[in-house]
């Protein structure tokens, strides 16, 4: 053969390699993000999810895969999944499915989806995202490049409510944390919302995944994961449209089961180090967090403390104990702060940094 026939021979083999390769990477590679969508009646806002998903900037459409998991939904949800599934395939985004056989006949919960949706995955990064919420076009790029530097992190970032002023006070506090206080104020409340979580599928692996009772299973997966020794980050900036929902699990657990979560946490790695103790505010908040504690743990509290004269004359009466409600500026640490932050137009704060004493040693906040 001639020198062109030749040519012409090798290129049609280097086509033929570079069409295999494209194939190969196609139906085989695995993805390096996941994005994790449990769905229960999510109409009609999955859509808008989804959109935000073809949106993103900055990483390639064959590096994303889309692994949603159908909770038993009844309005329209499973045909959007399935319409949007060949959308993205369209776009070269790998998609994996689950519940849509519709054998299930009750659902099952929102942390058992999410662990569903992840199991089926195969992405080396899993960038959760609920079904009614939306992603600016640059949160997983963004989100990617803090998860690879610190593969032992919870990466969360800056949020934005829907509608807008829901959970003002909430909102506020959780877009102000600095990354110090990430790790200070998580008694509180999860300092990482779950709607911006992303990170390495090994975080979901040491943590074993989402508790599968209907309750409180995100609060309960972030403190497994400081248990763990598990770290937290965050980009401060707004990438993701957090709905307000009333009908969210969170809102229909009670103050009791809500404290019983938050405060077991706190006697595993605080008050089991803690001799003795006193609780800052003689209010609901710290009568309820006395009432939580184990007997032996209130053996541990020498006294409350608090601004008004009533209390501190009353003193603090529990059945067989009998406990001295001291004014705030006789406190000594360790101490448990049982006021709520940010109410009392900074007065509560400025008492507190008067004593000069070190937030996560000599006292932790709690309500």
């Amino acid at each position: 053969p001639d020198d062109k026939e030749v040519m012409a021979g090798r290129l049609g083999l280097a086509a033929i390699a570079v069409a295999a390769w494209r194939l190969y990477v196609r139906c085989y590679s695995v993805p390096l993000v996941s994005v994790i969508i449990p769905a229960y009646n999510a109409m009609p806002y999955i859509e808008k999810a989804f959109e935000s998903i073809l949106s993103q900037k900055g990483i390639q459409t064959r590096l994303l895969q889309v692994s949603v998991y159908n909770d038993c939904s009844t309005d329209g949800t499973k045909e959007a999944i399935m319409k949007w599934a060949d959308i993205f395939r369209s776009r070269g985004i790998s998609v994996v499915l689950g519940g849509m056989s519709g054998q299930r006949r009750q659902n099952c919960g929102d942390g058992a989806a999410r662990n569903h949706a992840v199991r089926q995955a195969n992405g080396t990064y899993l960038c959760f995202l609920d079904a009614d919420d939306v992603m600016m076009p640059n949160r997983i790029v963004r989100q990617l490049r803090i998860a690879r530097k610190y593969p032992k992190a919870i990466v969360g970032t800056g949020f934005y409510r829907e509608p807008r002023g829901s959970t003002r006070h909430y909102t506020h506090w959780a877009n102000i944390l600095t990354e110090k206080m990430l790790y200070l104020q998580q008694y509180r409340e999860i300092t990482i919302i779950q709607p911006t979580w992303f990170f390495h599928r090994d975080v979901f692996s040491r943590v074993g995944g989402y508790p599968e009772n209907k309750g409180l299973n995100d609060l309960e997966f972030f403190h497994k994961h400081l248990d763990a020794g598990g770290l937290l980050k965050k980009d401060p900036e707004v990438l993701l449209m957090y709905r307000y929902s009333n009908k969210s699990l969170s809102w229909k657990s009670s103050r009791r089961e809500l404290l019983r979560a938050r405060i077991r946490p706190f006697q595993r790695r605080v008050l089991r180090h803690w001799d003795k103790f006193s609780i800052w505010g003689a209010g609901r908040d710290g009568h309820n967090f006395f009432k939580a504690l184990t007997e032996e743990e209130k053996d541990k509290v020498v006294a409350f403390c608090d601004v008004d004269a009533k209390k501190i004359a009353r003193g603090f009466c529990s059945r067989e104990r009998k406990l001295a409600v001291v004014h705030w500026s006789e406190i000594r640490p360790p101490f448990v702060v049982c006021v709520a932050m940010y109410r009392t137009g900074g007065v509560l704060e400025q008492h507190i940094a008067s004593l000069g004493l070190e937030e996560g040693k000599d006292y932790w906040h709690f309500s």
